[in-house]
Formats: C-alpha cells, sequence, structure tokens
C-alpha cells in the first residue's frame, strides 16, 4: 500500500511539473501557445488586447506576409482584424494604385474586380485595399491621384492627406497643407485620411462621430525600413466585430513600430483581399460591412514577381 501511494504522490508530483512549464505566467492554468509577431506586438505594445481566442500568419508571397486575429477587447468587444505586412525590400515586391477598369477617368469597382485591370509586365498581384474616399454617385476620389508619374488629379481633401511612393519606391504621407511642396515628388498617390502616426508620434484626432465611433477601418503605414502595414478592422457586427475609433487605430500602428500612419477610407468600402494559398484565386479575407465588397473609387494593389 505504501509502494502505491508513493507511486500516485510521484505522478501527481510529475504532473504538477507538466502543468508549471506549460501554464503561462499572465493566465495561470492556461497553457503556453505562440502567437504571430504582429499578435504579440498588439499584446504587448498596446492596450488593445484583453483575450486573443486565435491568430494565423502566413507567406502570401515572399516579402508579403497576413496575419488575421480574431480577440476581445479591452472593452469587452468581439474583434477581428486583419494585417499585411509588405516589405519593400524585398525583391520584386511593389505597392500599385489601382483605378475602375485601370482606367485614368474615375469610376467605381469593387476591390476584387479592381486587380483583374492592373497590368504590369513580369507582375502578378497578390493582394488589394480600398483606399480614398469618393463620391458615390460618381466615384470621383476626394483626394489626389497621381499614377505612374502622371498627375490625374491634384486637388486635396482639406485637412486630410496623401498616401503614396516616390520616384525611388519608397513610402510617404503627405498632409493636404504640405501638398504642393511634395507634389512633384509623388511618383504614385492616392488620397487619405486623418494623420494617426507622424515620426513615431501618434497624433491629435478631432473630436468627429465618424471618427471617435467603432466603425469598419482602412489604414495604412510603415516604418523607417520600408516595411508597409495595411491594416484592416472588421466592424458593425455585434456578435462578430465592432469595429474601432482612429485613436485605437493609431494604437495599432504604435504597436507595429510604424514611423508614419494614415487613415484610409472605411465603414463599407473596408476590403482585404489577398491570393489564395492554395488555389491561384483572389479570396476576400474580411467581412465587408455591406455584406459584399462594396464598388469603390480606387485603391491599392501589392505585386510580386511572377517567378
Amino acid at each position: 500500500m505504501n509502494n502505491y501511494i508513493k507511486r500516485c504522490y510521484s505522478i501527481l508530483a510529475f504532473a504538477a511539473l507538466l502543468c508549471a512549464a506549460g501554464c503561462g505566467e499572465d493566465e495561470p492554468g492556461i497553457a503556453k501557445r505562440d502567437y504571430a509577431p504582429v499578435t504579440r506586438a498588439l499584446m504587448d505594445n498596446s492596450d488593445l488586447v484583453s483575450t486573443v481566442f486565435w491568430d494565423t500568419t502566413f507567406v502570401v508571397a515572399p516579402g508579403v506576409e497576413e496575419t488575421d486575429i480574431h480577440y476581445l477587447s479591452m472593452k469587452g468587444l468581439g474583434m477581428h482584424m486583419f494585417v499585411l505586412k509588405v516589405d519593400l525590400n524585398a525583391e520584386g515586391v511593389q505597392l500599385s494604385p489601382m483605378t475602375p477598369y485601370g482606367a485614368t477617368s474615375f469610376g467605381m469597382q469593387s476591390i476584387p474586380e479592381m486587380m483583374k485591370w492592373v497590368d504590369v509586365p513580369g507582375k502578378k498581384v497578390v493582394a488589394g485595399f480600398n483606399a480614398d474616399f469618393f463620391d458615390m454617385a460618381s466615384g470621383l476620389p476626394r483626394g489626389v491621384v497621381h499614377l505612374d508619374g502622371a498627375i490625374i488629379k491634384d486637388t486635396p481633401m482639406a485637412g486630410r492627406s496623401i498616401f503614396g511612393l516616390n520616384d525611388q519606391g519608397k513610402p510617404m504621407i503627405v498632409h493636404s497643407n504640405d501638398y504642393p511642396a511634395a507634389k512633384s515628388t509623388l511618383f504614385e498617390a492616392l488620397g487619405a485620411s486623418n494623420i494617426l502616426v507622424k515620426d513615431y508620434l501618434q497624433t491629435p484626432i478631432p473630436a468627429e462621430a465618424s471618427l471617435v465611433d467603432p466603425e469598419p477601418r482602412t489604414a495604412v503605414g510603415f516604418t523607417a525600413d520600408n516595411v508597409v502595414y495595411f491594416v484592416v478592422i472588421d466592424g458593425r457586427r455585434f456578435e462578430y466585430s465592432n469595429g474601432m475609433s482612429l485613436a485605437e487605430v493609431s494604437e495599432v500602428f504604435m504597436a507595429l513600430g510604424a514611423k508614419d500612419a494614415t487613415n484610409l477610407d472605411g465603414g463599407g468600402s473596408s476590403t482585404f483581399v489577398t491570393l489564395h494559398s492554395v488555389a491561384d484565386v483572389w479570396h476576400v479575407r474580411n467581412k465587408p460591412s455591406d455584406g459584399t465588397p462594396r464598388p469603390v473609387g480606387n485603391g491599392w494593389a501589392i505585386l510580386v514577381n511572377k517567378n
């Protein structure tokens, strides 16, 4: 009997050691797990995330990595976030503005359809996102449009911003007030909205309902070493995802180490499309709040070499 009791104690002690080794310091009794680098950055560097239900990360193409996160916010709300990390230092990776039907005239087309009209020799499109605000009757973008060095529209939306690339392919975010001075340096550019981060600092957000209330969001930012992050946060569905204020979106980019970041069109326009990991088809990864991808005025495509 004594030997039996000793064996039982030994088994229990061993089980306790296993539990101690496998339980997280912050969540006693819950086994440790590995999180994607983007998820870990949000957990460690912001006050946005209470509990991560699941996350996944995978390589869309060399230099292009997607991370999807389902989590509970600190406000107790369910959230779905999609992040695309685009390393412009990787060979063949580039950003390209998209317009409906690949035209220099204005109109509206959904991002998946717009992606079909991007035609760059030797390149394929692996991701796409909505960009500028636009007139929902005519499709006229609210901000500027620069395509391959040609200035199609040069009237920025007052008080907002421009996201683009210079002739060296380096990302830039320019306030509308500074556009006249920066105009000649913008090779590719589309209008954007409120600047969220400037020189590693969060910028003040005006107290407007559309900016303060939680909504679906699309935003873009970049680091000092030319890594671009496109972020889409779904919203308007309590049981699925509740959206963010702009201040919260700026926290996301601060957590990711962005030097500069700006907001893009959101709400029903927010669309996150990537190349399927198995089939050679584009896949709408988020759940647009309209139910299907909304026809929009323009967007951004991520391209890589075909071979």
